[in-house]
């Protein structure tokens, strides 16, 4: 405890040796080159807007359709048992449908006679008629009221960013990429 509040100076002989770097310490890599991608944006022009309206409605139209699902099987649950269990079949019925396409791709009847909307439309009208007249047409109308706009809102502010990244990874093509970028 003998140098309790004595300070020391630095010495007034200059070293003529040069300040040695140990190559067992690690270099730290610069921080300034790192910027961050926010995907969200607005567009520049409303023709901008409707064609990232389609873009999106066409890259992301089955997430989209997942989120008003799931919306309206929430919104079933409480009340409108017997309309659940309608809609919980007319959706095993078309992810059949669908796991059969992807079984067989070269299948003439399944795939080049019959198109995928010519099996998937009448599924989603028997659906929307079965719950009007299971008298669920309000949860419907409240889930596509709320669901839609939301949807829009989305599919106008999402902007693709490079954030599937397919020309850096050969072996993963649609490989996402990370939210950091180094420049």
């Amino acid at each position: 405890m003998s140098n309790l509040g004595v300070t020391q100076r630095p010495s007034s002989i200059s070293s003529s040796t040069p300040p040695v770097e140990t190559p067992h310490e690690p270099k730290l890599k610069s921080l300034n080159n790192i910027k961050l991608a926010f995907p969200l944006g607005l567009p520049a022009t409303p023709e901008a807007a409707a064609a990232r309206i389609i873009k999106n409605l066409s890259h992301l139209g089955l997430f989209y359709t997942l989120v008003l699902w799931v919306g309206l099987s929430i919104s079933l649950v409480p009340e409108r048992r017997f309309s659940l269990l309608l809609l919980m079949a007319t959706t095993i019925i078309a992810n059949q449908y669908l796991i059969m396409l992807r079984l067989m791709p070269n299948s003439i009847c399944i795939n080049k006679a019959v198109d995928k909307m010519l099996v998937l439309l009448p599924v989603a009208i028997v659906t929307i008629v079965g719950l009007i007249l299971t008298n669920a047409a309000i949860h419907l109308v409240a889930t596509l009221g709320i669901g839609i706009p939301v949807i829009l809102v989305h599919a106008v502010l999402w902007r693709d960013c490079g954030f599937v990244n397919e020309e850096s990874s050969a072996s993963a093509p649609s490989e996402l990429a990370p939210l950091v970028d180094t420049v």
